[in-house]
């Protein structure tokens, strides 16, 4: 009779002790499930939220650390710190774009101006119903005031983001080029609706003041004329923006029409650094003329003098590698410079899952532990009534460590029988547990303050916001206690282990055995 068989009958024939095992390992298992359940549930929430979340990190400079550094030092280190101040450099942007993770790269610069010679999209609200208002200088003269109506946003790179997202889509023409962008060539893309409105087509050349014609006046005297504040663009495409506006907010009460997305234009970062480069130089010129003792160590001014970069947002390729592409640049960060991927958001809301993750584990491990002490003790105390069948079976020829195999064997079997109980109870306890430990853990969390409040940096006009917002009812919402095959899978793992271990200390004390001695006790 081999080991198999004897252990098949040695469960049988002590059935009241078998029983007590398997309801020893049906409770340790429904512990685990409740335990590797929640746990799941946690991580999965997480990782769903983190799939539905744009995959977006922004390189920038950090402001708040900079300002820290500077706070501790002297006037005259201050002033030398302010003339290296960080910046946002071109050779860093292309190092993180050559990441293979990287879909595109949105360097953007915003800008209001004027149109002139065509209309831009009318937004029928209170502050145009209303009618502008005047300005009166100092000499007295009264003129009516002039109010950008038009929203120019330049990249550095032939794509945007808003393109990848279909927040833009072409419907006409084409988008501008790496070599219109590095040339500054003077194109642009308009929408379908201030096209509509003009009746403007693809190839047409619109133009746009850089600033009011009622603000020449300031600049006439350093020889700027009406022809170096006109920027002339072809249009060489007609897009369609999906960022619709709500018309019953109070924001759109008094919205501007430069900030309608109607009214956004598209063009290369250059052709908006030439155009403001002719009137900037003449500035330059008459400014340095007037005062010449404070432009002994200045450097003329170039077309990309006048397109700061102050920050720059990737896309990647999946979500979930955000945080494995931070991990990985930041070592390469140079001082006071910053990836953010919004981490400090998703982490405050995440911290119930969090906690949720950790206790669970702990409960998995302690449970696992007291397992093993516990079938280690009652396996222990069984040798000692089951001496002499072990020495009749030494004597007869049986190896040690088949007596071993059968005792592992016996644990097996109704470990199993106790753990496949386990999984069909578990299974309807883990969810309704789960759910519970949700609520009492969010209401915890709650008495230290909201949990939905969110800092995600500093915005300023024009820059757009391309974090996802999320709130704690939407990371909480994809919570959701299942028991998978894959927990199935780690019950029966787990319940293996804990045998295998628990039969490690009686597997020595096997192995000490004497048949001899055995039969002589007996007798």
């Amino acid at each position: 009779m081999n080991f198999f068989t004897r252990a098949i009958k040695n469960v049988t024939r002590r059935m009241s002790k078998s029983i007590l095992l398997a309801v020893t390992f049906f409770l340790i298992g429904n512990l685990v499930i409740i335990g590797l359940g929640i746990n799941n549930a946690a991580e999965q929430a997480k990782i769903e939220t983190r799939q539905k979340m744009r995959a977006v990190v922004s390189y920038e400079v950090d402001y708040d650390a900079f300002r820290k550094y500077v706070e501790d030092l002297d006037e005259e280190a201050q002033q030398e710190a302010y003339k290296n101040y960080p910046s946002v450099t071109m050779d860093d942007i292309k190092n993180l774009m050559s990441d293979e993770r990287v879909k595109t790269v949105n360097v953007l610069s915003t800008n209001m101006l004027y149109s002139n010679g065509f209309e831009t999209v009318p937004l029928n609200n209170d502050r145009e119903n209303n009618g502008g208002g005047t300005m009166t200088y100092e000499d007295g003269t009264t003129v009516e005031y002039i109010d950008p109506d038009l929203k120019l946003q330049t990249n550095y790179f032939p794509n945007m983001i808003e393109l990848e997202d279909k927040m833009y889509e072409i419907v006409e023409g084409r988008f501008y080029n790496q070599e219109e962008v590095d040339e500054g060539k003077m194109v642009c893309l308009i929408t379908d609706k201030l096209a509509s409105h003009n009746n403007l087509r693809v190839g047409d050349v619109i133009t746009i003041d850089l600033i009011s014609k009622n603000d020449m006046r300031y600049y006439e005297q350093s020889g700027i004329t009406e022809d170096d504040i006109h920027m002339n663009l072809e249009i060489i495409g007609i897009y369609h923006n999906n960022d619709e506006l709500d018309e019953n907010s109070d924001e759109y009460k008094w919205m501007s029409r430069y900030d309608s997305p109607d009214n956004t234009i598209l063009a290369p970062a250059l052709a908006y650094g030439n155009a403001y480069y002719n009137m900037g130089i003449k500035q330059y010129e008459y400014s340095k003329a007037q005062n010449p003792e404070y432009y002994v160590d200045s450097e003329t001014p170039t077309p990309e003098s006048y397109t700061y970069v102050n920050k720059a947002v990737f896309l990647l390729d999946d979500p979930l590698n955000v945080d494995q592409f931070v991990a990985d640049h930041q070592s390469d960060l140079k001082d006071f410079m910053k990836i953010d991927a919004n981490n400090d958001t998703f982490k405050k809301l995440a911290r119930p899952l969090d906690t949720l993750s950790l206790f669970s584990n702990i409960i998995v491990w302690i449970v696992a532990i007291n397992a093993i002490v516990i079938i280690t003790l009652v396996t222990a105390l069984t040798l000692k009534t089951r001496e002499y069948e072990i020495g009749v079976l030494l004597s007869i020829g049986v190896s040690k460590m088949k007596i071993v195999a059968q005792f592992f064997v016996e644990l097996i079997i109704v470990a199993l029988i106790g753990f496949t109980l386990s999984v069909a109870s578990g299974s309807l306890v883990a969810k309704q547990v789960g759910k519970m430990v949700m609520d009492y853990q969010v209401d915890t969390e709650s008495q230290y303050g909201s949990l939905d409040d969110q800092n995600n940096g500093t915005i300023y006009w024009g820059e757009t916001n391309y974090f996802t917002e999320i709130s704690q009812d939407d990371l909480l919402a994809e919570y959701d206690v299942q028991i998978s095959p894959m927990i199935i899978a780690e019950i029966y793992i787990l319940g293996i282990g804990v045998v295998f271990i628990s039969i490690l200390i009686p597997s020595f004390m096997i192995m000490r055995f004497n048949p001899k001695k055995i039969l002589m006790n007996q007798n």
